[in-house]
């Protein structure tokens, strides 16, 4: 009886850490594992992941695989070898079956590190992989989804049918060429930026924001209907329009264009972007600084009440400040230069709770949140801020936001990501950030610390902030945080 035991606890140890060596390729929940096959699916032919690096990736799992295998026959030639000297002693004592069942649970406990450890590495080659598909499906300048992540998903939305597959709208920089024969690339390249994360801050929790080439950029509303989208895009471009982009002393206003169209009844995907396309270019032929929305063929103005002119103040405060100099224009300003400008563009406190409520009452709190806030040192420089910011995004996924407390205080609002996987990605920001050696005016290499907190059953916003901002205080630097990227 006591071999048979010790035969069960060793079967079923193997089964179990095998379980986990699947977790490790596939995931750790469900949602994890479809988002990531959806991100796939958005590549298509994978030309920006190498065929070398494609090889290198199979060799490793095979290497983790062979090793795998030899682990477990080595495991099971150490359980045939106690069976059969249990066989060759024929009535054995309790003492000898005794010290039979030690070997094998140590022969299971040896096991069980031995796949643990090859768990490790190809859950650390999977997130490497992860992370060339993000790379390969965003716009290097901009940091949004890029024309290819974009064409995959308009076609995902395009199976849904009329009525279901959402709006589309196309965003054009007006007279984008003046800004670089005038003032140079530099200032276009940073124009382009701002623009790119007002629309992504304030519509890519309802669809999608990629640059679509140039200075176009491309939206899929697909949670809101036609009316509403219009309004949303109208919105966002005007305040676009109201922004000032200071750049090195030299203030800049920047104006846009769109056009907005649904799907209708037998249009191609491609017939569907061509009557968009159409609505922008009849907005530039109406003078720009405007959008039109399809009616079927026909473009049609739109145009906001009073009321509707203006985002909401706490939205307009992620746009830019209302302070500007005396010989500045009017309306908010959006410093790109000065270090207190950088998070400006980014989605306000105020958006990001309402995204975190909104999260909360449609699941039903069934789904869980976590915040991270990554709290910059007093006196960094612009370009060092700019590095943690763009370090920050990097591992995030498509359906985290991300946005600022304050000129030094970025938070992140990461739904549906357990505790392990918010931790492993705060992780993987220390890491990063402390590998760029970024030092703060005393010569201290802990410019930033970062602090995590799960939404609790019943408890709202701002008490977790309060509780991922008390975490990043206590800490001394990012290196515990850091480990877990290890």
């Amino acid at each position: 009886m006591w071999f048979d035991v010790a035969i069960t606890l060793s079967c079923a140890g193997c089964g179990l850490v095998c379980g986990w060596i699947m977790c490790a390729v596939t995931g750790f929940d469900t949602d994890q594992y479809y988002e990531t096959s959806e991100k796939r699916e958005a590549i298509g032919d994978g030309e920006e992941i190498s065929a070398e690096q494609l090889r290198t990736v199979a060799n490793r799992l095979r290497e983790f695989a062979t090793t795998m295998v030899e682990n477990v026959d080595a495991h099971q030639n150490r359980v045939q070898a106690v069976s059969d000297e249990l066989h060759e002693v024929g009535d054995a004592s309790s003492e000898v079956v005794l010290a039979a069942v030690s070997q094998l649970l140590q022969s299971n406990e040896s096991m069980q590190d031995q796949l643990q450890n090859a768990k490790d590495r190809i859950q650390r080659q999977a997130m490497q992989i992860e992370s060339a598909e993000r790379r390969a499906e965003t716009d290097a300048l901009t940091q949004v989804p890029n024309r290819r992540a974009f064409d995959a998903y308009l076609k995902r939305r395009h199976a849904e049918g009329p009525g279901t597959a959402g709006t589309l709208a196309l965003l054009d920089v007006d007279l984008f060429k003046q800004f670089n024969d005038v003032y140079g690339h530099r200032v276009g390249d940073e124009v382009l930026r701002v623009v790119a994360n007002v629309l992504h801050s304030h519509l890519q929790p309802y669809g999608l924001v990629a640059r679509f080439g140039g200075e176009e950029f491309a939206i899929v509303l697909d949670e809101c209907l036609i009316s509403e989208a219009a309004l949303k895009i109208e919105q966002v471009r005007v305040a676009i329009g109201q922004l000032v982009i200071e750049f090195e002393g030299q203030p800049l206003r920047v104006a846009a264009s769109a056009g907005v169209a649904t799907l209708i009844e037998d249009e191609t995907v491609e017939g569907w972007l061509q009557r968009t396309d159409d609505a922008l270019y009849y907005s530039k032929d109406q003078g720009r600084n405007c959008a039109h929305q399809m009616q079927g063929k026909k473009p049609t103005l739109i145009e906001l009440n009073p009321e509707e002119v203006s985002l909401s103040s706490a939205e307009m405060l992620a746009l830019g400040d209302s302070s500007s100099g005396q010989d500045a224009p009017k309306g908010p300003v959006l410093r790109v230069i000065e270090g207190n400008g950088v998070f400006a563009s980014l989605a306000s406190r105020a958006s990001l709770e309402k995204s975190f409520n909104d999260i909360r009452s449609r699941t039903k709190e069934s789904v869980s949140v976590h915040l991270m806030v990554v709290m910059c040192a007093p006196g960094l420089g612009n370009s060092s801020i700019r590095s943690i910011l763009q370090v920050v995004r990097m591992p995030l996924r498509s359906v985290d936001r991300i946005g600022a407390i304050d000129e030094s205080t970025l938070l992140v609002c990461m739904p549906s990501a357990d505790a392990e996987l918010a931790r492993q990605r705060g992780g993987q920001i220390c890491h990063s950030i402390m590998s760029l050696g970024i030092k703060t005016p005393d010569d201290q290499v802990d410019s930033v610390r970062v602090g995590l907190a799960e939404a609790k059953a019943g408890e709202g916003f701002n008490e977790t902030v309060s509780r991922a901002l008390q975490e990043a205080v206590s800490q001394d630097d990012g290196a515990e945080l850091a480990e877990t990227a290890d």
